[in-house]
């Protein structure tokens, strides 16, 4: 996306097994669109399973490197954290945090 993005991820960090995104902009539900075809853009071949909207909160279920995972945003606390959908994907999550390292 453009530098011009006011939705560029400015962190992305491992915390309690999740990958948490930080955002420049405060967001809201109706970018969530564009929030996750960002996140999206920096993996390679993953499939979007399920998109689960619900009144402040929605969710993407995907795979990646054969595993299951959820994309998930929460519009009340500006929150938005990638889960593990098993065990053996949360382990997997390092290896997700990769994708995400920002280049200043």
């Amino acid at each position: 996306m453009s530098k011009n993005n006011p939705f560029i991820i400015t962190k992305a960090e491992l915390f309690d097994n999740q990958l948490l995104f930080s955002y420049q902009k405060q967001w809201f539900q109706e970018d969530i669109e564009t929030l996750s075809t960002d996140v999206f853009s920096k993996l390679a071949e993953f499939t979007i399973i399920e998109k689960i909207q619900g009144a402040d909160r929605e969710n993407i279920r995907f795979s990646w490197e054969k595993r299951h995972f959820i994309l998930n945003f929460d519009c009340y606390s500006q929150s938005c954290w990638i889960e593990g959908g098993d065990q053996q994907s949360t382990e997997l999550i390092p290896d997700l945090v990769k994708s995400f390292e920002l280049v200043d």
